[in-house]
């Protein structure tokens, strides 16, 4: 198995076997991490029944699993690791949700027009591995229909400080992964172009949860339980 499969993105894909067993043996254990979990809450009050969902830089599979368990009709993830891609494949074919989730391997900037529209599009972390944030956004709000979600870093001063040790270390050991820090008024213009309005959702230390609705859009209410 290659771990390492080229990525477009500009940022080398530095994540092995290692760390995908690690991630999901932590999500075994754990569950989601915070700033995810209030993403995937946040996705279920929007209504998530019988819609269909596309996953990008998905990990190990977090908002596909809770998003199919919460009655999801099918869920496909793009990540630029295999390993991450065939770990959130058996851990979906493991919870019994198989036949209504796939994967693939590759930067979804290059794979874009080969992807299908979908109700909920979620990007969990990944938009600060790409200085080209607009290559990466607005295709993927071009193909969402009703939702995004986005996990990304506050623009404060210590995440930037952050950003800019990161990428000297990187300079040193030749590696060429970088955290870029946007403007949030830079990816609420790429949004707003697509049509989409920003609510925001969760604001840690580090990350900002917001979801971004598309506007006039009818929103499907899942039925109460009794």
């Amino acid at each position: 198995m290659t771990n390492r499969p080229p990525c477009d993105c500009g940022c080398a894909n530095v994540f092995s076997s290692k760390e995908a067993e690690a991630d999901l043996k932590r999500y075994r254990k754990d569950g989601p991490v915070p700033s995810t979990k209030a993403l995937i809450d946040a996705l279920v009050a929007e209504g998530v029944e019988g819609a269909t969902l596309l996953d990008i830089g998905a990990g190990i599979g977090a908002i596909q699993l809770a998003l199919l368990a919460a009655g999801a009709a099918h869920a496909e993830s793009v990540d630029a690791t295999e390993a991450y891609v065939e770990a959130a494949r058996a851990e979906a074919i493991r919870l019994g949700y198989g036949d209504r989730a796939a994967g693939r391997v590759g930067d979804f900037a290059a794979l874009a027009s080969e992807i299908a529209e979908a109700d909920i599009v979620t990007l969990d972390k990944v938009v600060c591995c790409y200085r080209d944030m607009p290559a990466l956004l607005a295709p993927a709000a071009e193909r969402a229909t009703r939702v995004v979600g986005l996990v990304s870093p506050r623009d404060v001063w210590w995440n930037r400080l952050a950003s800019r040790a990161l990428a000297a270390w990187g300079w040193l050991t030749r590696d060429h992964t970088r955290w870029t820090i946007h403007r949030p008024a830079d990816i609420d213009a790429v949004l707003a172009r697509a049509g989409f309005d920003r609510h925001d959702v969760r604001r840690e230390l580090i990350w900002q949860v917001s979801i971004y609705r598309r506007q006039h859009a009818e929103q499907v209410v899942a039925p109460a339980i009794s």
